[in-house]
């Protein structure tokens, strides 16, 4: 049962490592000379399947094939296959550039042109989500659930080799903020605090407007809470921006494959009230 008899979307899609490797491999800076690249492409496929290896991206001065090629192979093995997957799609790291969508600065935009990826990176939204803009849905739709179910089952088997090999863990160095970091966090706890003070000196004072339906106490527990929350997702944006684009929980972020801003920036940076 690929599909959900509700509204056809698809039941059955990439989770956690899967989306991780999916991103990962498509990232622009994954490159392979002819013997790894072949290898990469044999993982799909237990090296049973026949293929018909892409012309080299880069020429000289050695002949390399890009991650983004891997993917290639994988909706369409030979030149003689039938199968065009067109596809356009906003990724989850998607900022709007200056000019055309496919422009953006961190590869967001993933665009599809007759089973060539043209550019983008895999990520929950395109191999992993409930949504039927993903490659598998328009694979489903196009070629048949049979064939849907193929590249599925590369996909599987190629993830979790690939990432055998390259290793994927998280230490103590993923969340140890820089100097930096700690210091702009301080800043903001800083102010946080100030501003909780001031509230609970209007409270002590009578000054305090009560929200509606609310009594004194309840409105200084919303308002503080309010306060601190906003102190953990500022901390969480700036975690975003001064974390080095290796970091583990940041990858699985940005591909959604696991965690959020909030988890990356409670355990880099600071866990905030935990509210009753």
């Amino acid at each position: 049962n690929l599909v959900t008899p509700r509204n056809g979307q698809p039941l059955i899609a990439a989770t956690q490592d899967f989306i991780t490797a999916s991103h990962l491999i498509t990232n622009k800076d994954v490159f392979y000379d002819r013997a790894q690249f072949a290898q990469t492409c044999s993982m799909m496929s237990d090296a049973m399947l026949r293929m018909d290896l892409p012309h080299p991206t880069i020429l000289k001065p050695h002949a390399l094939w890009t991650g983004k090629q891997v993917i290639n192979v994988l909706m369409k093995p030979t030149n003689d296959s039938s199968v065009q997957v067109n596809l356009e799609l906003k990724g989850r790291t998607f900022t709007k550039p200056t000019g055309a969508p496919e422009m953006c600065p961190v590869d967001g935009f993933l665009v599809i042109r007759n089973s060539q990826i043209m550019c983008g990176t895999l990520d929950k939204s395109s191999v992993g989500g409930d949504n039927k803009g993903s490659i598998f849905y328009v694979l489903m739709r196009d070629y048949g659930t049979d064939y849907a179910v193929t590249c599925m089952t590369r996909l599987a088997k190629l993830c979790a080799r690939w990432l055998g090999n390259r290793g994927f863990s998280i230490g103590i160095d993923d969340v140890q903020p820089d100097v930096r970091l700690r210091a702009e966090k301080e800043v903001l706890v800083e102010k946080g605090y100030e501003a909780c003070d001031l509230v609970i000196d209007d409270f002590k004072a009578g000054r305090l407007q009560n929200q509606p339906g609310c009594t004194a106490e309840q409105t200084v527990e919303a308002t503080i809470s309010g306060i601190l929350s906003r102190i953990r997702d500022d901390v969480g944006q700036i975690c975003l921006q001064e974390l080095s684009r290796h970091n583990a929980p940041l990858i699985m972020q940005w591909c959604g494959s696991k965690g959020s801003k909030i988890n990356v920036s409670q355990m880099v940076a600071c866990v905030g009230q935990q509210i009753i």
